[in-house]
């Protein structure tokens, strides 16, 4: 299980919202103190924390320090929906745009529609099946209090 220091920000109608601590890379103590380049990249390209939703079995409250963990599979799962899922859907419609292309002519633009098409697809499909698709193995969890 992958695990991670965070606060609770938020608790309403039952949600719960975490903010992770934020480090470099190397989640070592010399990052604070002496500034690796992977906390200064972190430091640079990173915006405001953002709060995440969580699973919070143990009634964490506003302040508390928690872990939060994440199923290892989850992330693995996660990245083959919002990539792949749209990729196959990508090429899937433009080669059924070639296919229904009448003249060699407007190949390229039935081929740019149906992917496209298939890409806008892809993205509606995950929204509406997403629960189904992931399941809720992929909702972090609080593990304990810190």
């Amino acid at each position: 299980m992958l695990e991670s220091e965070a606060i609770v920000v938020k608790v309403e109608n039952g949600a719960t919202f975490v903010e992770a601590q934020t480090e470099g890379g190397c989640g070592g103590n010399r990052c604070a103190s002496q500034g690796c380049s992977t906390a200064v990249l972190t430091r640079l390209f990173s915006q405001q924390p953002k709060a995440l939703r969580v699973n919070n079995p143990i009634a964490a409250q506003v302040g508390e320090r928690v872990m939060v963990g994440l199923e290892e599979g989850a992330f693995l799962k996660s990245s083959l929906v919002a990539y792949l899922l749209p990729l196959l859907a990508l090429i899937a419609g433009a080669a059924l745009g070639l296919h229904f292309a009448a003249h060699d002519e407007i190949r390229d633009l039935y081929a740019g529609l149906g992917g496209l098409a298939g890409l806008i697809g892809s993205a509606f499909a995950i929204k509406l099946s997403l629960p189904m698709l992931l399941g809720s193995s992929v909702q972090p969890v609080i593990l304990r209090r810190l």
